[in-house]
């Protein structure tokens, strides 16, 4: 367990020198993409389902099936409480065994003078066929709508939890904050291109600017 947190820290270090995971991750950083994953009304089985679909599909864009993957799991420290192994997201993840998992806190990450400000993190390191990731970014997606299943809080109608994919082949992170969109971020601006000309059109107009600056 020790030795996925040493080599996660290790990777965020020599890619993402001084990024310390957290929303919004487009403005955290000097290379990115925002896409936006909405469309029409947000009372429909037809507009979450568009959110997924979109999600997944630039997901697979980003990721192949050999690629090798932290994924990072966040959630707010209430108290005594701390990430179950039965969570939702550990399920998606194929023949996962506990001693996979590495834990540990982040203090202060969102409210700088709040010392009740900690993050319990999970940090598991697979590959991306064995992820189920079109159940999770379903799961993200419905965070704000309670009852719609599934969930990322399988018993709450309002969720902390935050799910990210670190491609470790590609250098880049995938961060799908809610059903409004998702964020990827990269060490090269030359590994998110293709990413961007192929989904250009869900690029999210009010970063759209910024965004296109990039890849002039």
């Amino acid at each position: 367990m020790q030795k996925i947190k040493q080599d996660y820290r290790q990777f965020l270090s020599n890619n993402f020198k001084g990024l310390r995971l957290g929303k919004p991750l487009f403005y955290n950083w000097k290379i990115g993409l925002r896409f936006d994953l909405q469309v029409d009304s947000t009372d429909t089985d037809d507009y979450f389902q568009e959110v997924t679909r979109r999600a997944s599909t630039i997901f697979q864009s980003a990721f192949e099936d050999s690629d090798q993957v932290f994924l990072v799991f966040m959630d707010y420290k209430y108290k005594r409480r701390k990430i179950r192994f039965s969570n939702f997201t550990f399920k998606q993840i194929e023949n996962l065994i506990k001693s996979e998992v590495s834990y540990s806190k982040e203090k202060r990450l969102y409210e700088p003078n709040d010392k009740f400000d900690i993050r319990n993190i999970a940090i598991l390191k697979t590959a991306t066929h064995k992820i189920n990731y079109k159940s999770i970014l379903t799961a993200i997606g419905h965070s704000d709508f309670f009852p719609r299943q599934p969930r990322l809080d399988e018993n709450g109608a309002l969720t902390a939890k935050e799910v990210y994919f670190i491609n470790i082949d590609k250098e880049l992170i995938f961060h799908m904050y809610d059903d409004r969109g998702l964020d990827i971020i990269s060490a090269d601006i030359e590994a998110i291109r293709p990413i961007y000309k192929k989904h250009n059109d869900w690029v999210l107009d009010y970063d759209r600017k910024k965004i296109d600056k990039q890849f002039e």
